[in-house]
């Protein structure tokens, strides 16, 4: 796109922006996103895009603006540097304010300041015939309470700490230069020297957990005085101003919106929902400075260097680009990544402490303890600012009073089962299971059926998943638990449409849930694709997985065109290119793998993005470049143009050609950049025409197999991604590809289960669904799971040697199988089933702001009933220290662009350096990260992965990743990670 001078908004005016600036961002956003504002005097850049990728390049967006007001109004803190300066000071910043210190220490003071205040903004209300100001008489002397704790200025009141609060914000966006703005703020900026200087010499004297304290023992690093004084005027302003406004904001939300206000009071796991919504909807802080370093272009716009950038934060979590109905209040939204704690290097370091005061305190008490508040409808509330945007007044009123003591236990009480529902959940693939496994935590006394078309579970995980990866195949040892323990019932061989109609179905169930999927590979849609020899992906997939419903497999011959860059294309060229000793301990079918393979010598895997674009998973690219006897030549990659360790996935296409072998079994050629055009041939395939910038490129093929995605089957019950919020009507629902179409992992159909289950209980409690149904009566062939245990039984018996098990074909053999009561059954622990026993565990981290540790910390509690865990920081730890004897779970996050976290350093370097041999190690990775940093999401956790992989350690489980932006909670994402992980070990310890 050709670059372009940036329009002039000459029509903004800051008057307009201070009442309310939306209607502006939306017209700068409409025309482009980036704009010369005059007015303040600088660029304005107001879409979500080009926010975003400020955010991601320091050395060209530098923090560090000359002349920047935040600089002369507080001083030269961490957030006007850029790294290595900032890091420093933000390292010795983190202490104080990461997730395990503030859940141990902080929020008990965080409760007791809440308690306090509000019981004086009750009794304030009172002498008043029964009103407040939400924002003066609790939110802010709450936060400036809080805050004066957190630093330990234990000798100034918390009005001091809204006034310095107040006059060095209103002085940070004195885009004006009103001259007595400044003024109020250099008398707040010498007193917090004064205060400052007096308390120090007593915190080192007297150690605490404050962050004063903790700055002046830090071992290897003496901040100066001058800088400890900006940084904590920048908290005192930003630290305070933050959860006032957040916490103000969203109870205006809920009040203004009582029909969201009542699914939170009726689910406390909301008022987290409702706490990133606020910040979403109206970002405290909405705007901050940035500053070129050189000439620039930014989504199309030429900015010159030394420009000087107003970030709007407002603006870019409205973009309409981003999220539907972006200017609405909606805790129930499809969760993505704001970015109103900022992104990148300098994401806010208080963000634990917000969320815990807000969301986990705060809110939930105010709510809670005041019955029947409400705003004082003639005296409405007040919302004012761009640069910092928050409730100026808010007028509340309530009925009633609840004690302290009395309200948590009233809203566990709305949060107890008071109906038993009976909910059918139609297919047992992931997707169904996960349903199921959610609709069990959210009705603990419902009765769940989960249906199948075939007499054996689990779908996708059986017939779908690539062979070769058993980790991913063990989440089996959860869903097992399902049918084994926790009450839900397997119905196998009953299809939908043939053994019971959808009609039938929702007469017998109070509600019915579709999770069948999406099997069919689409057509790649060029003249030529029905001849002979052109496959589907998912049908070879299936092939290799003995699916009962695909016959022979067909020989692909000697060269391979696979089309497509995805997940599925790398599955497919893995298994075609594996040797036998690769293949060992899976449950591929082996006929069908020789009859496919057996021939193949050349593989080309095609796909029309560059690397940078492309839809792999950059750790299966890499596990390519890791397989013996493989060769990989590079076409049209461009790799040259990028820059080595900017993008994750350039990174792994890079790393292909390191390990050539001497005579290889294989050749697989990646071609990047091509579209297809036709299929030439006869009567079957001959070659394959692609077109590209250079003009044409014509490939020899015996087969083409087409990975470019699936379809709905002809009998699906319903239209794929007709419904993404999971409600086809109240009482029928649909889930996985049904819902939301042809994408997402395994590991997203959990979250989206946890999102369907909600969203079916908010449907039974409003009404919308009538509870009484009498369920489906049993039907002559169908098979229970005691049925599919014995076919589980026959198969692992069946195995070759070398193979986990022989699966059944044929279903009438499965129909045998599972009615012959002379095959024993495994007998059941319930205590220990696949928990993974008394397994030795480790958990490592390595954590930049503190969510690993936190992470880990939670590991340590959720599994000390079924393993014994140690938990260590990889700071601590050499590659010679890991213990065979223990399995190692590393929780790793990832710093910076795509950086392994500074503390975690010392550990990846000794083992790129050294190599230590770690062939007798096992372990599992979980890399904590942000998926809009599309190029170098959890990239930390890769290369810690890649390096411990390269020096001989076996991975074991599923990869797990867990994105800071979605809507799971990074402690629930590990715990379930790990679940699959124990199971995994046990399975191969069995």
């Amino acid at each position: 796109m050709p670059s372009n001078e940036a329009p002039v908004a000459d029509w903004v005016t800051i008057p307009d922006l201070d009442r309310d600036p939306f209607p502006i961002y939306e017209r700068l956003r409409a025309e482009g996103g980036v704009h010369w504002v005059p007015a303040v005097g600088r660029y304005l850049i107001t879409s979500y895009a080009a926010v975003h990728e400020t955010e991601l390049d320091q050395s060209t967006f530098s923090a560090n603006e000359q002349g920047s007001l935040q600089i002369r109004a507080m001083g030269h803190s961490m957030l006007r540097r850029d790294d290595p300066e900032h890091y420093l000071e933000r390292k010795a910043w983190q202490p104080t304010l990461r997730p395990g210190v503030v859940k141990r220490h902080w929020r008990g003071i965080f409760e007791t300041t809440a308690e306090h205040y509000l019981d004086e903004m009750i009794a304030k209300g009172q002498a008043q015939g029964g009103a407040a100001d939400l924002i003066w008489d609790f939110a802010a002397p709450f936060a400036a309470e809080s805050l004066r704790q957190i630093i330990g200025l234990h000798n100034v009141t918390q009005q001091d700490m809204q006034r310095w609060s107040q006059t060095l914000i209103d002085a940070t966006g004195n885009y004006a230069d009103d001259p007595e703005v400044w003024a109020k703020g250099k008398r707040s900026f010498d007193e917090v020297d004064a205060a400052l200087d007096e308390i120090l010499p007593w915190h080192a004297a007297n150690p605490n957990e404050s962050l004063l304290s903790q700055l002046l023992r830090i071992p290897d690093y003496e901040m100066p005085i001058e800088r400890i004084r900006a940084n904590v005027k920048m908290t005192i302003g930003g630290g305070l101003n933050e959860p006032r406004d957040v916490l103000g904001v969203a109870a205006w939300g809920l009040l203004t919106h009582p029909e969201q206000r009542r699914a939170v009071e009726a689910d406390a796991s909301l008022w987290h929902a409702a706490f990133d919504e606020t910040l979403r909807w109206v970002a405290p802080i909405g705007l901050y400075s940035r500053q070129t370093t050189r000439e620039v272009e930014l989504t199309g716009v030429r900015l010159p260097a030394g420009a000087r950038l107003g970030i709007c934060i407002l603006s870019a979590n409205r973009d309409e680009r981003v999220w539907d109905d972006a200017s609405a209040f909606d805790v129930r939204r499809e969760v993505k990544p704001h970015l109103a704690f900022s992104k990148g290097v300098h994401v806010c370091l208080g963000a634990w402490v917000a969320r815990s005061e807000i969301a986990d305190v705060a809110l939930p008490m105010l709510f809670d303890r005041l019955q029947g508040l409400d705003l004082v409808p003639d005296e409405p509330a007040e919302i004012r600012g761009w640069v910092f945007r928050g409730m100026r007044r808010m007028p509340v009123r309530w009925s009633s009073v609840a004690s302290s003591a009395a309200a948590a236990p009233a809203a566990a009480d709305r949060l107890e089962p008071r109906i038993e529902p009976r909910i059918a959940v139609v297919g047992s693939g992931p997707a169904g299971c996960f349903t199921a496994q959610a609709l069990r935590r959210r009705f603990p006394a419902a009765t769940l059926e989960v249906l199948d078309a075939l007499p054996v579970p689990y779908g996708l995980v059986r017939s779908g998943v690539a062979a070769d990866h058993r980790g991913t195949k063990s989440v089996t040892a959860q869903f097992d638990r399902l049918f084994l323990h926790e009450g839900v019932r397997f119905r196998g061989n009953l299809r939908l449409g043939t053994d019971v109609s959808l009609d039938e179905l929702r007469g017998a169930f109070d509600a019915v849930v579709l999770a069948t999927g999406m099997h069919a590979d689409r057509d790649l849609g060029v003249p030529g694709a029905q001849l002979e020899g052109v496959h589907g992906a998912g049908r070879i997939t299936r092939l290799l997985n003995a699916h009962a419903d695909e016959g022979e497999a067909p020989s692909l011959g000697e060269q391979v065109v696979v089309v497509g860059h995805g997940n599925v294309a790398m599955d497919l060229v893995r298994l075609l290119a594996r040797d036998a000793q690769g293949l060992e301990g899976t449950d591929i079918d082996d006929e069908a793998h020789e009859r496919l393979a057996g021939r193949v010598r050349v593989v080309h895997v095609v796909g029309r993005s560059a690397p940078t674009a492309a839809k792999f998973d950059p750790v299966m690219v890499r596990e390519l470049a890791s397989l013996p006897g493989v060769a990989h030549r590079v076409h049209g990659a461009a790799l040259d143009a990028i820059e080595e360790g900017k993008d994750a996935r350039a990174d792994a296409v890079r790393a292909l050609g390191s390990l050539e072998p001497v005579e290889p079994r294989v050749e697989v050629h990646w071609w990047f950049g091509l579209a297809p055009v036709r299929i030439e041939g006869d009567d079957r395939v001959e070659r394959i025409v692609f077109s590209s910038a250079e003009g044409d490129v014509a490939l020899d093929a015996d087969s083409v197999v087409t990975a470019v995605g699936f379809e709905a089957d002809e009998d699906a019950p319903t239209a794929a991604g007709a419904h993404p919020d999971g409600r086809v009507e109240p009482g029928l629902y649909v889930a996985g590809w049904l819902r939301r179409g042809p994408r997402g992992t395994i590991p997203d159909q959990r979250t989206d289960a946890r999102e369907l289950a909600r969203t079916i209980a908010e449907d039974i409690d409003a009404g919308a669904v009538t509870i009484g149904a009498h369920g489906l009566e049993p039907r002559p062939a169908e098979i229970g799971f005691d049925g599919w245990r014995r076919i589980d039984v026959l198969e692992q018996l069946g195995a070759a040697p070398g193979r986990e098990r022989a699966k059944l074909k044929a279903v009438a053999r499965m129909l045998e199988v599972a009615a012959d009561s002379g095959i024993p059954l495994p007998e059941l622990d319930i205590e220990d089933e696949g928990s993974g026993g008394g397994l030795p565990v480790t958990v490592l981290f390595g954590s930049e702001s503190g969510g690993a540790e936190l992470v880990a910390d939670e590991l340590r509690r959720a599994l000390a009933d079924r393993a014994e865990v140690d938990v260590r920081d990889l700071a601590d730890v050499a590659p010679g220290d890991l213990d065979a004897s223990r399995l190692h779970l590393v929780v790793c996050s990832t710093y910076g662009d795509g950086e392994v976290p500074t503390a975690a350093r010392a550990f990846h370097r000794s083992l790129v350096d050294d190599r230590p041999d770690l062939s007798a190690i096992r372990y599992a990775v979980l890399g904590m990260g942000d998926r809009s940093y599309s190029k170098t999401y959890s990239r930390g956790s890769e290369l810690i992965d890649e390096a411990m992989a390269a020096c001989g350690a076996a991975r074991v489980g599923e990869y797990g990743r867990h994105d800071a932006g979605g809507p799971v909670s990074a402690t629930e994402a590990a715990r379930e990670w790990a679940e699959g992980v124990l199971s995994a070990a046990a399975v191969r310890s069995a």
